[in-house]
C-alpha cells in the first residue's frame, strides 16, 4: 500500500463517519419543534374549549341549544327575538343575542326571519388569546377574522375579534 493511498483512506474514514453522524441528526426534531403554531395548523381547539368556526355553521336556534339562553330576556324592549313590530321595521336583519360560555362572551348577529347567523364577535382585549380561545385561524377557508380596534387606531388594542362566515 502506498503512502498516498494510506493517507487518503485515513482521511476518508473520519469524513464518512462525519457524514453518517450528520445524516442521523436530520429529522430528529422533537414534536414540539416540528409542529407549526396551532393557529396555522387548522385548529386551535383544545378539548372543552370553543370552536367558533363550527358555531358559524349553525343557525341561531341551534346555537341557543348548544350555548344556552342568551342574556337578552324575551320581556325586554330588545329581547332575544324581535316582536312583530320590530320584525317589520328591521326585516329581521341584524338581530343580536349575547351568550356567556366557558368564561367567554359571544355576541351573535343573525337574521330573525331565516335564523342564519351572520357573524360572531368574541369579546376580549388580547387578539392572540382570543384566536386561541375561539379555536380560530387567520387562514381558514370557512371564515374571515377581523380584529375590532379599541379606540385610537394606533393603540393596537382590540375589543374583540369578529368572525364572518365565507359563503360558498
Amino acid at each position: 500500500m502506498s503512502a498516498s493511498s494510506f493517507f487518503s483512506r485515513r482521511l476518508l474514514v473520519p469524513a464518512f463517519a462525519g457524514l453518517l453522524g450528520l445524516a442521523s441528526c436530520m429529522n430528529s426534531q422533537t414534536a414540539s419543534e416540528a409542529e407549526r403554531p396551532a393557529a396555522e395548523r387548522g385548529t386551535a381547539v383544545a378539548p372543552g374549549k370553543l370552536d367558533v368556526g363550527s358555531l358559524l355553521k349553525r343557525n341561531i336556534d341551534q346555537l341557543r341549544r348548544q350555548l344556552g339562553q342568551p342574556q337578552e330576556a324575551s320581556d325586554e324592549l330588545v329581547g332575544a327575538d324581535p316582536n312583530a313590530e320590530q320584525l317589520k321595521s328591521t326585516k329581521g336583519e341584524g338581530w343580536i343575542n349575547t351568550f356567556q360560555t366557558e368564561g367567554n362572551t359571544l355576541v351573535v348577529t343573525f337574521n330573525a326571519r331565516n335564523r342564519r347567523v351572520s357573524d360572531i364577535v368574541l369579546v376580549g382585549e388580547n387578539e392572540d388569546d382570543l384566536m386561541l380561545r375561539g379555536g380560530l385561524m387567520m387562514t381558514s377557508p370557512d371564515y374571515i377574522v377581523l380584529p375590532l380596534p379599541d379606540g385610537g387606531g394606533e393603540s393596537g388594542k382590540v375589543k374583540g375579534v369578529r368572525i364572518i362566515p365565507r359563503r360558498k
